[in-house]
This record gives C-alpha cells, structure tokens and sequence, in this order.
C-alpha cells in the first residue's frame, strides 16, 4: 500500500487533507507537535499513525520519513503578519526547515513532495485578471518570499537528486477548523467576532479583493491532481473569482440573519489589493472544478463556528 506522511497533519489543511487521503485508501502516517490536541482528527484518529514530533528535530524528521512513498509539507511556523513581524524567524523556521526536510527525503528515497504555496501572496500585486501559474512572480513580503524560496528549493533538490515534486499555489482556504482567533483567514475570525457580539475589522474601505475557497473543495483539487501524474509541477488551486472584504460582509448578513457593521482602520500598505488565481490548469488536467459557493461554505463555517 502507498504510505503518505502529512507533516502538519494536526492542522487546518493538513487534517482535512489526512481525511481525504484516508477516504481515499492511502496508508498514512501525521506528523505534528499536536500542540492543539488531536481534536482535528477525531473521526480517523485510529486509522493513521500518529507521530508526534519536532519540527526542529533532525532526528524526529529522518526517523519519520522511513518508508514513506510521498510527503505532504504542510507545516508552516509562520503567516503573512508573523512573517512581517519576525523575518528571521520565518526564515530559520520555515526555509532552513524545510530544505533539512528535503536532504532527509533524499536520504530516506521519497518519491515525491507535495508543498503548499501561498496562491494570495506569491504573485505580488495585481489588479488586471486572475493570475496563471506562468506569471511573473513578485512577492513582496516575507512570508510570500518565503514560500517561493521553497518552491525554487523543491525545484532544485528535483534537479539534483531526481526527488519529484507538486506546488499547490492555494488563493484564500477557509472552513472548519481555521482558527478563528489566529492572524490569518478572515472569514472564521469575523464570524467568531460576530458570534461574540463584536464588529470584524476591516482594513481600508473593505474593496480589497481575494479569491476564497471552501477547504472541502480545496482537498479534492489537491487529491486530483496528486492522483493524476501531470507533467507541470505547479498548480493555482482557487475558485478562481474574486471577492471584495465588502461582499463577504453581505453575505455573512444574510448567513447570520442580522446587518453585520463592520468597523474600518487604515490599510498598513503589507496587504495586496486583488488577487485572483486563474484554475484552468488544474481543471485541464484534473476535471476537478469548485463546487461550493461561498454562501455555502460561509454558511457551514458558521454553524462550526457556533458549536466552538
């Protein structure tokens, strides 16, 4: 049986991922410090090998890695305004983390490594239409100068020592399990603030525009495309629309059943205006296609964000 290792599997994407890769018949191992609980993994908790480790431990990462046919990265020490806050930190963490990761896959023979790029940040500022995997590249904070230093890496250790490789460039995920107190994903923390009877906050006049995609739908586009042996390496996984801050208010509106206010604060400058991802790829090459509109998926973020 095909064994797939989740590191971060304790997590927001990587549980849902661990989820599908176990409905889909994989033998899988997660490795993370679980500092969190196991409480993302409940319903499969007894169908997969949990590790729990150190990131920054060599030897938790070689010992983890024996017989492992395919690697899913998913950890990440840092988001866009932890990344801003603490650069070297962002590097130490996650760049020098991730290439020690690399050397022991090499040494451990893993076939392939599949990573998750950061579809909002790595193309820089852009207003003029979704953004192809073939356009320019200009991040312009540290944590998208991060994840592109980690793509050029997992490109290089494929130069160099044949070790195969995935880049999944996710615009905007959001659903169950985002943390709705963290610093990244708007949509959880302004539907906690909302529960909580607080106005979310938004920075400018709220015309900033992302592209977001349900977790669900973000798992299936990644399991497509890892099921499938594609011969380009890098994939945009969006909905591939976008969504003004504004808008997202609105629709929380008719979600919750009252007019949400929000309140507004200056723009620090850090935060793109637009960012759309072009999926046409992915969709080639796969068939896969979004399936749940945003209401939905707010919808169901909701009912979640009530149960916490």
């Amino acid at each position: 049986m095909t064994t797939c290792l989740v590191f971060g599997g304790g997590g927001f994407i990587g549980s849902h991922l661990t989820e599908g890769l176990v409905k889909s018949g994989y033998d899988v191992k997660v490795f993370d410090n679980f500092q969190s609980g196991f409480t993302n993994l409940n319903t499969i908790i007894d169908k997969v090998e949990i590790i729990k480790g150190d990131f920054f431990n060599e030897t938790d990462i070689d010992n983890a890695l024996k017989n492992v046919d395919f690697v899913f990265h998913y950890i990440s020490t840092t988001n866009p305004a932890t990344a801003i806050e603490n650069p070297i930190f962002d590097i130490e963490s996650n760049i020098i983390g991730s290439v020690k990761l690399f050397q022991y896959a090499v040494k451990n023979d893993v076939a392939k490594i599949i990573y998750p790029s950061s579809g909002g940040t790595i193309y820089g500022t852009t207003t003029v239409r979704p953004m192809k995997e073939t356009d320019p590249l200009d991040p312009t904070n540290p944590y998208a100068i991060s994840k592109l230093t980690i793509e050029k890496y997992l490109h290089h250790f494929y130069q160099m020592y044949g070790m195969d490789y995935t880049i999944l460039r996710y615009s905007n995920p959001y659903g169950e399990r985002q943390n709705p107190l963290g610093k990244q994903g708007v949509i959880p923390i302004f539907l906690n603030k909302i529960k909580h009877g607080e106005k979310p906050m938004i920075y400018g006049d709220g015309s900033m525009v992302r592209d977001y995609i349900y977790i669900k739908d973000a798992i299936d586009a990644t399991l497509a495309i890892f099921k499938k042996n594609a011969p380009e390496k890098v994939f945009n996984v969006g909905s591939g629309y976008g969504t003004s801050l504004n808008e997202i208010i609105e629709i929380m509106s008719d979600v919750v059943g009252q007019k949400i206010l929000p309140d507004h604060i200056e723009n620090s400058g850090t935060y793109l205006p637009k960012i759309v991802l072009d999926i046409s790829r992915i969709e080639k090459n796969t068939g896969w296609k979004p399936t749940t509109e945003l209401s939905e998926g707010i919808k169901n973020t909701w009912e979640w964000i009530k149960g916490l």
